[in-house]
């Protein structure tokens, strides 16, 4: 299966007006014109000698990554799209595209890492529908039940399935099997389980909180946000649910527990 190479293009574009053309610039459109030719191997040459004439090109990791793709050097095109991102972290659908790139590099353990970082910039931003999320967490528990850990395949597919829920409820519930209501019992499931295996991690405890604050379900909510707090100085939480706990805490009038 491959790649889709349409989401390079839509950042490979052209220079901005008032951007001084230079060598540099001009052997990059001489490269985006050898793969609009679909000459990927000529198009690698001229990026490279961009990236020879000016490092700081950074366009050029993202061009020579859909290059190599279409070469089938998917290899190389991670170790270019990697260097971009470093380059541009603030690209959230690039990231999320390298940790796909990993996966399918069978390189797991890097994979998550990456999947892990996309969590934390999708929480920090505005999507309503929850789509990065969304993906996210479902690669995360494909990644954790390969590697038979049945903690993270629980917590994974309970915070997916939440986001879910979110996403049909905002957008409008469907079928009564997939309703977000349904969709919120089975994550409460998996949740429930997650945190039965790890008592201590705030994680499950907290989205717990949020799947019952969503059921109107108040004394579960405030047990399991009494539970997150109490383990959040212990355990790990985006910066973004760390905000969470915190203010959910203050609503809830929760003491934050000492260090």
């Amino acid at each position: 299966m491959g790649v889709p190479l349409g989401w390079f293009w839509l950042l490979c574009l052209p220079l901005t007006a008032g951007e001084n053309p230079g060598t540099a610039e001009q052997f990059w459109d001489m490269g985006q014109a050898a793969m609009r030719r679909g000459l990927p191997a000529e198009a690698v040459r001229f990026y490279e000698r961009s990236l020879v004439l000016d490092p700081h090109l950074t366009r050029n990791h993202l061009s020579l990554a859909a290059a190599h793709l279409e070469l089938g050097d998917d290899a190389g095109a991670c170790a270019h799209l990697s260097r971009y991102v470093t380059a541009n972290p603030e690209q959230l659908l690039m990231r999320v595209h390298l940790a796909d790139l990993l996966l399918r590099l069978e390189r797991a353990v890097e994979a998550g890492t990456e999947f892990e970082r996309c969590v934390a910039r999708a929480q920090e931003r505005d999507d309503p529908s929850g789509r990065h999320l969304i993906h996210c967490h479902t690669r995360l528990m494909e990644i954790a039940e390969a590697a038979e850990d049945s903690y993270n395949a629980h917590l994974h597919r309970g915070i997916g399935l939440f986001h879910l829920a979110v996403q049909r409820a905002t957008l409008g519930a469907g079928d009564e099997e997939l309703s977000p209501e349904a969709l919120l019992c089975k994550a409460a499931g998996e949740l429930t389980l997650a945190r039965l295996e790890r008592p201590d991690e705030a994680r499950p405890s907290w989205y717990l909180h949020e799947v019952w604050a969503r059921l109107a379900q108040r004394r579960p909510a405030r047990r399991c946000l009494q539970a997150a707090a109490a383990a959040a100085p212990f355990s790990y939480l985006t910066a973004a649910e760390q905000r969470g706990v915190q203010l959910a805490s203050d609503c809830y009038n929760i003491e934050k527990p000492a260090k």
